[in-house]
């Protein structure tokens, strides 16, 4: 008995260790990751979105976000997203009509798309999970788990971090209602220069336009 104690004990240490070791690999690929986002002024980013919903169809979008600091402006098929730094605007095209907010009042679920980006920083834990051929380049693959998971809507995220230019290539995240959603980076241009009136929802552009306070 005492022999079959000691293997198990050996066994469970060693994989102690190994996962300490994987923990600590994700972090450096991490961190390197972060780095880089840091160091760009401003970014141009077209990705491809896909969400899955239990009880409906996927729905599959393209789109492109410009990106300065905390600034953001998002365009995708039916809508835009203007930040500012402190005010958001989401535009509806079809419907012809605007909805505002400020930053620091928004849903604890609502999910900056600059976000994604660094969305390790706060609040997960990490796995690395070996290599992945991904879009003609090898990536590291990541699992994240959120380290309050009452608190979040997400279980678990998937990334797919490009081997050789430690950029996020794919964020894959797992809701707990069901909802998953995909993102994939198709091009990402740095530092571009950009106005901040790109940030700001211009009415006079959208004539008739309705806007609302949320």
């Amino acid at each position: 008995m005492k022999k079959t104690i000691s293997i198990l004990a050996a066994i469970l240490f060693t994989f102690a260790g190994i996962a300490q070791d994987q923990d600590q690999k994700a972090k450096e690929i991490l961190d390197r990751a972060s780095k880089k986002m840091d160091g760009y002024k401003t970014l141009t980013i077209k990705f491809g979105m896909t969400i899955e919903t239990p009880d409906e169809d996927p729905i599959s979008q393209k789109g492109t976000i410009h990106i300065k600091g905390d600034k953001y402006k998002l365009d995708v098929t039916d809508q835009e997203v203007y930040c500012d730094g402190t005010n958001i605007t989401t535009y509806l095209k079809e419907d012809n009509e605007c909805y505002k907010s400020k930053v620091d009042e928004k849903d604890e679920d609502f999910l900056a798309p600059t976000e994604l980006l660094t969305i390790w920083e706060n609040g997960y834990k990490y796995r690395y999970d070996g290599e992945q051929e991904y879009a003609g380049a090898q990536c590291h693959v990541i699992f994240l788990y959120p380290k309050n998971p009452k608190e979040s809507k997400f279980h678990t995220i998937k990334l797919l971090v490009n081997k050789e230019k430690d950029e996020v290539a794919y964020v894959y995240l797992k809701g707990k209602d069901g909802t998953n959603m995909k993102y994939k980076l198709v091009s990402m241009e740095k530092d571009l220069e950009m106005d901040d009136s790109k940030f700001v929802f211009n009415e006079a552009e959208h004539p008739g336009v309705e806007c609302f306070d949320e």
